[in-house]
Order: C-alpha cells, then structure tokens, then sequence
C-alpha cells in the first residue's frame, strides 16, 4: 500500500467556530487508522493551535505552523525559520493594521490601533488575543522580541489586506493576504513548499498529497497537489482546488474510498 497525505487548513477549513464537527474527527481517526498521513498547515501559532486540538482530542502526524516557518513532525523539528527585515515596516504596519501580533519563540508583541473599536473585533478575534497574552511572555515593544517567525495583521478588509501585502512585497518581505488578514513570513515560506517538505519527510509521491483550504493563502497548496476547497470559501478559491466540498470529514471519506481501495 502506498503511503497517502493529507493536509487540512484550521481556521474556516478544519475548524469552525473554534468547533470541529464529529464527523470531521471520525474521519480523520479512520483516515489514520488505515495509514494515512494527517496535520494541520495553517498560519496559527504553536500555543493556540496546539491548545485548540487538544481540546477536541484530535492528534495530528505533523503540524505546518505559521503558514510554515516552522515545521514538526512528531518530536522532530523539520523546518524552522526566522523573519528579517520587519524592522522597516514597522510604521507601515502601525499606519494600516487594527491590531497585529509578533510572535517569537515562547513570547510576542502585540499592537492595536487607537481607532479600534471593542464592536470591531470579533468574538473569535479576541478569544485569540486573550489566549496569545496567556501562553506568551508579551512585550512592551516588538525591539523587546529576541527572534519573529511571523506578523499576522488584522486590517479593515480585504482590499486594504490585499493592497497593504503588496507593499510589504516592496520592502522584500513576503505577506500573504486572506480575506481583511495578512500574514508575514521569512523569505520562501509557504503552505506549498511546507506541504512539499512533509511529504518528502514521510516520502509520499505528490500524487499521493491532498490539501484542504478556504482561503486564498491556500490556493498554491490546493492546486500544486489534490486539493479540496470548501463550499463557503472565493470563487478562485474554489477554481485552484480539484473538488469543492462542505467539510474536512467529506473530504477524507472521498479520500479514503479511493486510496485505501
């Protein structure tokens, strides 16, 4: 039998609400129990991420953190990569994000515009900034943080996101935009190449990899291998994907009738 992969998007994708749905987490044990590869790849943070799927006692043979800076598999670290350059976008950042957050090894930065109103950010939005100010040591000042992985930034919305990760291109940076959010990362980071170096760790063929994404972050992964999109996600979302679906656990029963046939 040869080895299968699978990776899931959280936040809009696998999770819901900070909800996993049953049948989704069925699904996954199944996918699992035959021999199948299953993690997370998303641009969450160590802490928060981890925390979340413990909740929902879902175990998971990789997890692809902070859109792929940093990378494990197990106990093992595959990828780990530092952000450089972010000093001189600082006041860009300030001038155009609601809020965004600096994270480093065990500790973070945190920034909220003055114009920020509480009715502006959501339930979701500040059960993440709670959980950040409890699982990392803050900083008053991002010059205070030792290393950064990643900046992920809140903006008005999706044109602002869109127009504010093309500047950010300009200073040498790279910034991928989903929806009113902007994630910074190092040079070269990405869910496709992350997705790429796991299945080289596990040695699954390409062919052999499936993806699930809802937002346009995921787009590279959901069309460099066997991607699925959910239902909710852009209309470009949907055309980078092989097939639309409603949920992760539909996806992996496709997945399990055709490669564990």
């Amino acid at each position: 039998m040869h080895a299968v992969l699978f990776a899931s998007d959280f936040d809009g994708t696998l999770s819901h609400g900070q909800e996993i749905d049953a049948q989704t987490l069925a699904a996954v044990s199944r996918f699992r129990q035959k021999g199948g590869r299953f993690g997370v790849c998303s641009g969450r943070d160590p802490g928060t991420l981890k925390d979340e799927l413990s909740q929902h006692g879902l175990a998971c043979d990789f997890l692809i953190l902070m859109n792929g800076a940093r990378i494990e598999a197990g106990a093992d670290c595959l990828q780990e990569k530092l952000l450089s350059g972010w000093e001189k976008a600082l006041p860009l950042l300030r001038a155009r994000c609601l809020f965004f957050t600096m994270l480093g090894r065990e500790e973070a930065y945190m920034f909220r515009s003055g114009k920020v109103r509480t009715a502006e950010v959501s339930a979701g939005e500040q059960a993440y900034i709670d959980a950040i100010g409890r699982m990392y040591a803050m900083r008053r000042c991002a010059e205070e943080l030792a290393a950064v992985y990643q900046i992920s930034c809140r903006t008005q919305d999706g044109r602002v996101a869109v127009a504010l990760a093309d500047e950010l291109h300009r200073f040498g940076l790279s910034a991928w935009p989903n929806c009113e959010y902007v994630d910074v990362v190092p040079k070269g980071v990405g869910k496709a190449p992350a997705v790429a170096a796991v299945a080289a760790h596990f040695g699954v063929a390409s062919g052999r990899v499936y993806t699930a994404g809802d937002g346009r972050n995921d787009m590279e992964m959901l069309s460099r291998f066997r991607g699925f999109a959910m239902s909710r996600a852009e209309e470009c979302v949907r055309r980078a994907a092989s097939w639309t679906v409603k949920t992760v656990g539909e996806a992996l029963e496709q997945v399990c009738g055709e490669a564990f046939a």
